[in-house]
Formats: C-alpha cells, structure tokens, sequence
C-alpha cells in the first residue's frame, strides 16, 4: 500500500519515526511532515505566504523519502498529495505525543492532517499516544495497525481517529470502538509579565472531564487500558436541523 505519513510534532518527532519503522517493511512510504512543532494549529494552512518544502531523508530510514514543510500538518498534507509524491492509498497522522479526545479534535493538527486527506478523498487515520511526553509506542502502532484492518475492511470508513494508551502492545487491553467524549478546555489563561514589563497571557490547558467508569468514551476506555478508535466525519452540517429550520421559515413567511 502507498502510506503517506505526517503528524503536528514535526519531522523530527519520535511518534512519526515510530510508524515509519513500523511500517516501512511493509508498504511504500513518504513523509510530509511539519519542519517544526505546530502542535495545536487545528486546521489552518498557509495560503498568505510562501510555503517550502526540503526533501531529506531520515537516519535508518534512507529509503523513505522525507520532506519537512514549512506549514502545519494540513499544509502538509495538501502539499504531498499530487505534488511531492503520488497520490497516497492511505495517509496516516502521528503518532501525536498526547491525546486527541473529545475536543482536542476540533484543535488538534494531528486530526487536520487526517481531515485533509479525507477531505481530498483519501483514506486516513490519527493517532495518538495519550501520555504527555509518551515512553511507548508499541500499543499505539498495534492500535493503528487496527484500524487499518477496520478500513479494509469496511470500505465506507474514510477517517479514524485513534487514543492508544503509553505502553506496549502486550499490556495492551483491546481496541474499543468508542464517541468522543466531552472533555474540553476551561477558558482561563494565567497572565503572566514578560522582561520588559508588559503583560501576556499563558493557556492553563485545565481541562474539564466530564466522563464516569461507565461512560462509553474514548476518555474512559483509554484510561482503562484501551485503545479508543473513533470513527470521524468531514461534514459539520446539521443535517437533522434543516428541515425544522425550513418549517420556521415556512410558518414565518405566512
């Protein structure tokens, strides 16, 4: 299968590595990754300024063409396909070093790099190592190696995203099909003063939990032990609101 890699944490990122030399053995690879952090960049791309793009190659990886962006993972994405490398079977983001659950989503350039993919049509997969920084990745590579038989297996999936908790794959407890949950972000920001006096602010990143033992999320599960696999769609529209607000319309024009 034709892979092409990305992630938020850059090129350099050890979760990238991680699923490169999981995978290179097995499938044609390319990297298109960010040439530097851009962890949180949701999915914003360049279009205002100049975009580059480097090849280079990874050490022990000098057969997996590799090209650090000067933009963020969506930039990456968009960028490789059709233009760095052939059109890609399957593009996966990660391994993100930290979790994307709940609303981390709709932040998350680990997600927006999947999302782009599917938004252009191709099959794609986020992963993400839950523990900040992660020692281990091997349940997060067998998480994602599910996933990718779940998508060849069901031919409608277009997007994933995956939680695997920081351990090995034979302390892993299962992969669980599971929603998101509904933890996000209190919206408090330590100000701070920087040296020359002036006032700036600093996100807390505190977040506000709101899963139980007996919520069926994919905070829950990968607390547990589990792997939470997502599935995750690329329209916003309230599809199930239209035809009430039409009706509103309808009575209003009378």
């Amino acid at each position: 299968m034709r892979i092409l890699l990305t992630n938020d944490d850059g090129l350099y990122s050890p979760g990238i590595r991680a699923v490169a030399e999981a995978l290179a053995g097995e499938h044609e690879l390319t990297i298109s990754a960010p040439d530097a952090e851009r962890s949180g960049t949701a999915h914003s791309f360049t279009f205002l300024t100049v975009l580059r793009a480097s090849e280079t190659r990874l050490k022990g990886l000098e057969n997996v063409p590799a090209f650090a962006v000067s933009g963020t993972p969506a930039d990456c994405v968009k960028l490789a396909i059709g233009n760095l490398a052939p059109m890609p079977d399957l593009v996966i983001s990660g391994i993100n070093l930290g979790a994307n659950r709940g609303t981390d989503v709709f932040y998350s350039g680990t997600v927006a790099g999947a999302m782009e993919a599917a938004l252009n049509g191709v099959r794609a997969i986020a992963v993400s190592n839950v523990a900040f920084p992660p020692h281990e990745f091997g349940a997060s590579i067998e998480a994602l190696r599910c996933g990718m038989r779940l998508m060849q297996k069901d031919g409608s999936l277009t997007l994933l995203n995956i939680n695997a908790p920081d351990t090995d794959e034979k302390n892993l407890k299962g992969c669980m099909i599971t929603p998101l949950s509904r933890q996000c972000y209190k919206p408090r920001y330590d100000m701070r003063t920087d040296p020359y006096g002036r006032p700036y602010y600093w996100a807390s990143r505190e977040m506000i939990s709101r899963s139980s033992p007996e919520t069926d999320d994919d905070e829950r599960w990968t607390k547990q032990g589990y792997a939470a696999i997502t599935p995750l769609l690329t329209c916003l529209c309230d599809h199930g609101a239209i035809d009430r607000l039409n009706q509103l319309m309808r009575e209003d024009a009378r």
